[in-house]
């Protein structure tokens, strides 16, 4: 199994809000929804598994999240 990095784009007051779900434990499941379907459209085969690292200090500011892929797949 292999982990890809995904970058999603999102503002500043968004990402504050996700940032704080993922510290108090909850997930944000549209994040890592999102996460997964990109994934797949750079045609890797997730797993399932998707986890939010953090978020970039680059402006615009992008939500990262790490998704499990199985290692020898792109389509």
């Amino acid at each position: 199994m292999a982990t890809v990095r995904i970058e999603l784009d999102s503002d500043k007051q968004e990402a504050r809000r996700i940032f704080e779900a993922f510290q108090k434990g909850r997930d944000h499941r549209p994040t890592l929804d999102a996460a997964i379907e990109e994934a797949w459209r750079q045609g890797r085969t997730p797993t399932g598994k998707a986890r939010f690292v953090g978020l970039s200090e680059a402006e615009p500011v992008r939500l990262m999240v790490d998704v499990d892929v199985v290692s020898d797949t792109i389509h």
